[in-house]
């Protein structure tokens, strides 16, 4: 299935997805001059992707480990490129 067959498919999924990574990069940028509230930002978006991703495949009914996994890996990365950078 294509991409977008699947977003049209789970509209309010991925609207839920856009809307946290939305929150989350306007948090992170609206903290500036505060590393401490960006690391805290960045670790709830990165646990807010990893539950919807969760979320999301068990009402597909296709979660699997691999795929627990696979999510983890990504936010944990993200969060760790992102918080890495600050001071």
């Amino acid at each position: 299935m294509s991409i977008v067959k699947e977003i049209k498919r789970n509209l309010i999924e991925f609207t839920i997805l856009f809307i946290i990574l939305i929150i989350g990069t306007i948090l992170f940028f609206y903290f500036d001059y505060h590393p401490h509230n960006q690391r805290r930002v960045v670790y709830v978006t990165g646990a807010s992707y990893f539950a919807w991703s969760i979320i999301h495949h068990y009402r597909q009914k296709d979660l699997e480990l691999s795929i627990v996994i696979e999510y983890f890996v990504i936010a944990i990365f993200a969060a760790l490129m992102l918080s890495s950078t600050l001071f």
